[in-house]
């Protein structure tokens, strides 16, 4: 997961993980790098920066949840530029506000910039209609999927809008997958770098996505 990470900061020097970070926020920026390669393969031009709107030269990754407004650390984030579309930004571990007035954990999420510009100055949540994708991500190595986990997810999305959500997971046991297809969500469970089918797959999804937007 590291080789794909380290290959979507390359143009920053340092970052606070590594290869031997934990698997579960390894996880989480892993996604994010492929949503960053999908925005590539769309012709995006990807800047790297930080919350202080500076190039990050050390980048910065959220390891636990916390608002786009927090200063507890200088969080950076990815921006996503497509000629004449509006500006987005790619966040690890970030809240939105549901349709309910509810914060929810958006591990992974990929929202118009000034949206997040406004809610960084404003000290509030992005609103989850202005969210364009966000990924659930789920790392085990050995537990299976319990249904539980995809009626959460499908509860989580009807709060947050219902276009552009995945689930994710290095799990391909349990019965998810079940669920998921009886309700017609993205999902990709299985997913790894061992997996390269079911990455070419999901990136897949995520250009379909970037194009879609392109063409608004």
């Amino acid at each position: 997961m590291w080789n794909d990470i380290s290959v979507a900061i390359a143009s920053a020097t340092s970052a606070n993980l590594s290869a031997a970070s934990a698997g579960n926020d390894l996880y989480e920026c892993y996604i994010w790098a492929l949503m960053l390669d999908a925005a590539r393969r769309e012709g995006a031009t990807i800047r790297l920066m930080t919350r202080s709107g500076v190039a990050a030269t050390s980048f910065y990754f959220r390891t636990s949840p916390s608002s786009i407004f927090s200063t507890l650390h200088d969080y950076c984030h990815a921006e996503i530029m497509f000629p004449s579309s509006p500006i987005l930004e790619a966040h690890v571990g970030i809240y939105v506000s549901g349709k309910s007035r509810v914060n929810h954990e958006c591990d992974v999420a990929i929202l118009y910039q000034d949206e997040a510009t406004t809610c960084r100055a404003n000290n509030v949540h992005p609103r989850s209609s202005k969210v364009l994708v966000s990924v659930e991500c789920k790392y085990y190595l050995s537990s299976s999927l319990g249904v539980d986990l995809g009626r959460s997810f499908l509860g989580l999305i009807d709060d947050i809008y219902a276009d552009g959500r995945f689930f994710v997971s290095t799990q391909n046991s349990g019965s998810v997958d079940k669920l998921f297809s009886r309700h017609r969500k993205e999902y990709e469970i299985g997913l790894s770098p061992l997996a390269p089918d079911l990455e070419v797959r999901l990136r897949g999804s995520f250009e379909k996505i970037f194009r879609n937007f392109k063409a608004r």
